[in-house]
């Protein structure tokens, strides 16, 4: 159960949205991430504490087994999302400074020539071997199976992996395709997917006077478990 968009009226239209809101709480008590997401929605704070599908923790008591397990890791700034995939790609076992077979990659720009879209997931099936030339093959197949979209040939820029924060020339990186790891993404560019198993870390302070909707839009990816780290 999905709630309706905070704009575009249905929340604030003279009629149907009792009866509409009076249908989404009683959904909510079955179910404690629709139950966490009104929460947030109606602006109430909530606790540590198991809820049943939902379970909110302390920094100190995320495990490895927790964050592997999950089917996707949200986070809400860059930084900490490029901390958490090269940790992830680590206890995961992959130590190479590029993308190898079985990596998590998230598509960065558009393509609509190879079928890639900006956001969308996608796991490494081969990836060819080091040489001096600055890109790197990569065979890649949608992390879901996804019958409009096949497997995809592209090529990235090995720099922008050795060196996140490094500034390339846009003349240099429009030659490459825009890739980075899934591991972990930001809740921003999460908005519009949803995985059933999901470890949130709140970093909802990042985002001030938005951080009510930011929240909310985070625990509304989760379609079965969620795991809210704060």
């Amino acid at each position: 159960g999905q709630l309706p968009p905070i704009s575009g009226g249905g929340f604030f239209t003279d009629h149907e949205p009792d009866i509409l809101l009076t249908e989404i709480h009683r959904q909510a008590r079955d179910n404690p991430i629709l139950r966490l997401a009104l929460d947030v929605r109606e602006g109430r704070e909530f606790m540590r504490g198991d809820y049943g599908t939902a379970q909110v923790i302390g920094k100190e008591d995320v495990t490895q087994e927790l964050v592997l397990k999950a089917d996707q890791v949200l986070v809400g700034t860059n930084r900490t999302r490029r901390r958490y995939n090269q940790r992830l790609r680590e206890l995961k076992g992959f130590n190479a400074d590029y993308p190898q077979a079985g990596d998590k990659l998230v598509c960065l720009r558009n393509d609509p020539a190879k079928g890639l879209l900006n956001g969308s997931l996608w796991k490494v099936m081969t990836s060819s071997r080091e040489t001096v030339k600055p890109g790197i093959n990569l065979l890649v197949s949608p992390e879901e199976d996804d019958p409009d979209r096949g497997v995809a040939k592209i090529k990235l820029l090995k720099a922008a992996f050795e060196d996140p924060d490094a500034d390339i020339p846009w003349q240099q990186k429009k030659r490459f395709d825009d890739f980075d790891y899934g591991y972990a993404l930001t809740v921003h560019k999460a908005q519009g997917s949803q995985w059933n198993e999901i470890v949130l870390f709140d970093e909802s302070w990042a985002f001030k006077e938005t951080r009510q909707r930011w929240l909310y839009t985070a625990i509304t990816r989760a379609a079965e478990r969620l795991t809210i780290v704060r």
